[in-house]
């Protein structure tokens, strides 16, 4: 298991920001992903482990321990008629596409999610009507406090709107077993798979490198539709923006920093609580340092 030092997480996640990673690795195997946490573990260092790096804002001071990388050689699909088995560095949107394929209901709906299945599950990944928790069956996992794999069932996991029992834990999701339906052809489910992908193409600002939604819908109201009546579109600070085109995105328009985002997130939550009395709270995990508190 080759481990790297000083590797540079810019171009490992979708907003194209962040510094660099005192050590990196990108495992194939779970005894290898294993091996870098008990690496990690005996000398002292924090460990983050990353997928597609779809939903993440890393610190320009970049990462001082160890990036366990699942994106690049964890991944593969098993199907088993309507059940697939995946590992947690597998992109969502494959399978979600193999599933319309096959004519296997529950994922359509998730189509064009840019995240991995492990980070999917650790955030209850979801858009329109479905999570993906309505397709879990069970999770296979590493315990670091134990140093035990062990596997949780869906009733066990706690989900809930963007949560699950894996948030903030010492248990590292190694794949995920789903089950899905057939009640619709694969004509039809590639319809409502087509249909999804121009909904994100014409709401969204996928031509911008960005981490997707910025903030949880708040109960009764919506992020974006809050952000905008507090005329915040556009508002920009140095390469970064409040995204014209959705309100609840921000974009990089090219050279833009960790603390330009961060600092726009403290002025996004500042006015709008101000506004409404609302505290919106971030869906992007932060990682490293920030000189910037959140509100």
């Amino acid at each position: 298991m080759i481990i790297k030092k000083t590797v540079s997480l810019k171009e490992k996640n979708s907003f194209k920001i962040g510094g660099t990673a005192k050590y990196y690795s990108e495992p194939s195997k779970e005894n290898e992903i294993i091996y870098c946490l008990n690496w990690a573990k005996d000398k002292d260092l924090p460990v983050f482990i990353m997928g597609k790096g779809s939903n993440v804002l890393i610190s320009d001071q970049g990462w001082d321990g160890l990036v366990v990388n699942l994106s690049i050689n964890f991944c593969n699909i098993i199907w088993n008629n309507k059940c697939a088995n995946v590992l947690g560095g597998s992109q969502l949107n494959l399978i979600c596409n193999q599933a319309v394929k096959r004519g296997l209901t529950g994922l359509e709906e998730l189509s064009g999610i840019p995240g991995s299945v492990g980070g999917a599950v650790l955030m209850n990944a979801g858009a329109f009507n479905t999570t993906i928790s309505d397709s879990i069956k069970s999770v296979r996992f590493y315990d670091c406090s134990v140093s035990k794999i062990d596997e949780i069932e869906n009733v066990d996991i706690n989900f809930g709107y963007r949560k699950s029992i894996f948030q903030n834990s010492n248990k590292v999701i190694l794949s995920a077993r789903l089950e899905l339906k057939q009640d619709l052809s694969a004509q039809e489910l590639e319809k409502v798979r087509a249909d999804i992908i121009r909904k994100r193409n014409i709401k969204q600002p996928l031509q911008y490198p960005n981490c997707g939604s910025v903030f949880k819908r708040p109960d009764g109201n919506y992020a974006g539709a809050l952000i905008e009546k507090c005329g915040l579109k556009g508002f920009r600070i140095g390469d970064v923006e409040i995204s014209q085109k959705h309100a609840n995105f921000i974009i990089n328009r090219g050279n833009g920093t960790a603390n330009d985002v961060r600092e726009i997130i403290v002025k996004v939550q500042k006015t709008v609580f101000n506004e409404y009395g609302i505290v919106l709270e971030p869906e992007v995990i932060f990682v490293g340092e920030f000189e910037e508190p959140l509100f």
